[in-house]
């Protein structure tokens, strides 16, 4: 296949068509006028179209009709293009039927490469995503993350760039000390000491057993050091079970870290007190009260400004965030840190910003903020989890559903919209289910292709020249459109689109199998045509499922 996008070439042709318009009709202002080219809403106005006529009617002081026109007569006919008309000041554009049909040998001999694109060739990576506190085992609250980041960082790689899947462990601060200073309760309660869990502990059963692991493995070899000793003692050790279970449970959704990057690390090297430094040279930092504060952005009313050293000493969770995104930018050399968080992050966000921009990183820094998740019929959790507790646990909601429904079910709706994730529906073996219905999509492709070939007919030596009718060459139209949606995804992330154009695509296969017979003894050179165009349709199928995650089975 061209590694030119098929909307790329047709917007250099309408550029070129209107360079020529411009040059000949004596127009100014259309020097570097970007030419966006969509798909029409209404498909009988063609395949794409543009609306830059409207856009330069006030430079060139000219009709949009005539500027539509005038480009019209100069755009070259011929490969992709078959036909140029102008409406009502837009270029439409119909794409060659013969072409078109040709495109199907192309995507069945791209097969894995199909999709994928250079556009980021060269550019390193990190997005960390989940990055929960970790002082407990992975609940549903930032679960959202977890599909959003990977299959995020599956497209960018799909579009040439190196990706570091990256989990930051916050092994500082306040709630690590009060994690470990739980634990050291427990472990103290289980050698009969009477002593209470304070109200701001961590009262959770996953806290005894911790402390019982060490019981059972040091006895009570800890008991003679004092709460505060054994707090600093036992708080990493929490910080060890905790980071193996959710390297257990993100394994099981199908999320593979490339790092699992420690804060208490990032304090130790130094990074810190640099990047304090940075920022007082900078002249953006000032102290007060004991403490250390970053001058606000302008952006809010904050008039005193935002701590990064508190009064104690103690570096606060702002201070240690910027030295961790400079140290991510500028020692590992990325050449984009993405992060996944969630809503509640906001105002955070608006500090990140400010101080990426002091520092000159701004461009280089991009967030994505997911509303949280609402779940429907949680019974069928209470039915099926192994445990039940005060928070709803993510492995809890894989076990019940599945990791391929999961992930799909998480990437349903766009990140900045609340999602119900209906799990009554995610259990069904039906066509409501729509990760169901595209996997059957994908498995009904393979039983054709295996029935073809028990009657001695392969797709090998099909004439894709023979697909003329509408429901195979609007099957052909859908598959190209993958390799647009993996670059639209990677310049705005909405990885959500994968889900629907892969819903979509099932759909007009199990529409167009119920409307048309792929194999057919009486005519063979069609049925090599039409498994040919089923073959083109299972790759873009299997590429997609690929991105977001989930398998793509050969039988149901």
């Amino acid at each position: 296949m061209s590694d030119v996008l098929l909307r790329d070439q047709i917007a250099g042709a309408l550029k070129d068509a209107l360079g020529r318009a411009a040059g000949e009709l004596g127009w100014s202002g259309v020097d570097g006028e970007p030419i966006k080219v969509e798909r029409p809403e209404n498909p009988d106005h063609g395949d794409y179209a543009t609306s830059v006529a409207l856009r330069l009617a006030r430079p060139v002081r000219k009709p949009p009709r005539d500027i539509a026109e005038a480009i019209r007569e100069r755009v070259k006919v011929g490969g992709p293009i078959a036909s140029v008309e102008a409406l009502n000041g837009f270029v439409n554009i119909r794409v060659d039927l013969k072409w078109l049909a040709s495109q199907v040998d192309e995507i069945v001999r791209a097969d894995k490469q199909f999709g994928r694109s250079k556009a980021l060739a060269g550019k390193r990576m990190q997005i960390e995503f989940v990055s929960a506190n970790p002082t407990g085992p992975l609940t549903v609250a930032n679960a959202r993350g977890g599909p959003l980041g990977d299959a995020l960082s599956s497209v960018l790689e799909f579009a040439g760039a190196a990706v570091e899947r990256e989990y930051y462990v916050e092994d500082t601060g306040t709630q690590f000390d009060t994690f470990g200073r739980s634990i050291a309760i427990r472990y103290r309660q289980l050698h009969g000491e009477n002593i209470e869990i304070p109200p701001d502990a961590y009262p959770a059963e996953y806290v005894k057993d911790i402390a019982a692991g060490i019981k059972a493995r040091e006895g009570d070899k800890w008991m003679k050091l004092s709460l505060e000793e054994q707090t600093k003692r036992f708080a990493p050790e929490g910080v060890e079970w905790v980071l193996r279970e959710a390297k257990r449970v993100t394994a099981m959704l199908g999320i593979h870290y490339d790092t699992w990057f420690s804060q208490a690390e990032l304090m130790r090297s130094g990074y810190f007190e640099k990047t304090l430094a940075e920022l007082r040279k900078l002249g953006k930092v000032y102290e007060k009260d004991g403490a250390v504060w970053l001058e606000a952005s302008e952006a809010v009313d904050d008039k005193e400004g935002w701590v990064l050293v508190r009064s104690n000493g103690e570096p606060g969770y702002l201070g240690k965030d910027i030295a961790y995104h400079v140290q991510s930018l500028r020692e590992r050399a990325f050449d984009k840190k993405i992060d996944i968080w969630g809503s509640n992050t906001h105002y955070h966000l608006i500090q990140m910003r400010a101080a990426m921009k002091v520092l000159g990183l701004l461009d280089r820094f991009e967030v994505v903020l997911y509303q949280y998740v609402r779940f429907l019929h949680e019974g069928v959790l209470k039915r099926m989890a192994r445990r039940s507790g005060e928070f709803l646990l993510l492995e809890d909601v894989i076990e019940a559903v599945g990791k391929d429904a999961t992930r799909y079910f998480f990437l349903q709706s766009s990140a900045d919209r609340q999602l119900d994730f209906d799990l009554e529906l995610a259990i069904q073996q039906s066509n409501e289910n729509p990760v169901y219905y595209v996997q059957y999509a994908h498995a009904r492709i393979a039983s054709i292709l295996r029935t073809a070939a028990e009657r001695g007919i392969t797709s090998d030596g099909g004439d894709v020249a023979l697909l003329t009718e509408k429901g195979e060459l609007d099957l052909v139209r859908l598959a190209l459109r993958l390799p647009e949606l993996v670059d639209d995804i990677r310049q705005h992330y909405g990885v959500h689109q994968l889900t629907t154009y892969a819903l979509e695509l099932a759909g007009a296969f199990h529409g167009f199998y119920r409307d048309h017979r792929v194999v057919d003894d009486a005519d063979v050179p069609r049925s090599k045509a039409r498994l040919r165009l089923v073959l083109a349709v299972q790759v873009a199928l299997r590429q997609t499922l690929g991105l977001i995650g989930v398998s793509a089975p050969d039988k149901m």
